[in-house]
């Protein structure tokens, strides 16, 4: 354990001595006690509803007891409490990085880097136990990948969310980006989301 691991530790037992739940969370979570950990969350989370710390952890005990489906939800709700999260960032690129959507993952990556430009933290370590071949992807920043509109297709999109469409316009990827939109403008009528539909289609025709 190096020192910052370290001093991370004593924070987190000092915080749960004195009662603060996530922290006793999470150390269940660094003890590998994951069921232990959800269920401290669940004890808890109902009366502080609004503690982003309490919903981040909760969805990485799911993930680390093997639950991926509900903690991909969970990470998504922490992404639309704090959209900057980056913990959240980090494990949805694994998510969807050991599913084979790479592009997701890419796009998840990238917007760490675009929030903490120097961030270190960006270690997968994923078992592909039914693919026989290595996979790497590489992050890069700037021009949107080309895609066909075949290759462009529903199932390459994880979640039809403002989010994750404003993530693929912050990054370049304007048809992506417009893709999402225009299947939510057409769920009803929202100005907002109109606008920005807009501004994709705006952004591609810059690009053409």
């Amino acid at each position: 354990m190096d020192a910052t691991s370290e001093k991370i530790s004593d924070t987190t037992r000092t915080l749960s001595e004195k009662g603060y739940w996530p922290a006793r969370a999470a150390r269940f979570v660094a003890e590998k006690l994951y069921s232990r950990a959800v269920e401290v969350c669940l004890e808890n989370l109902p009366d502080d509803s609004d503690l982003i710390s309490g919903h981040l952890i909760y969805a990485v005990a799911l993930y680390k007891a093997g639950q991926t489906e509900s903690a991909t939800e969970r990470f998504y709700e922490v992404l639309a409490r704090d959209p900057d999260n980056l913990v959240a960032l980090k494990y949805l690129g694994d998510i969807k990085y050991a599913t084979g959507e790479d592009f997701a993952a890419l796009a998840n990556y990238n917007r760490i880097f675009e929030i903490d430009p120097g961030c270190r933290g960006l270690k997968c370590e994923v078992s592909l136990k039914t693919r026989e071949t290595t996979r790497s992807i590489t992050i890069t920043r700037g021009e949107e990948i080309s895609q066909s509109p075949q290759s462009r297709s529903l199932r390459h999109i994880p979640f039809y969310t403002e989010t994750l469409a404003d993530l693929y316009l912050a990054q370049g990827h304007a048809r992506l980006a417009e893709e999402v939109y225009d299947y939510l403008s057409k769920k009803g009528d929202n100005p907002r989301l109109q606008n920005k539909l807009s501004q994709a289609r705006n952004k591609i025709k810059e690009k053409e």
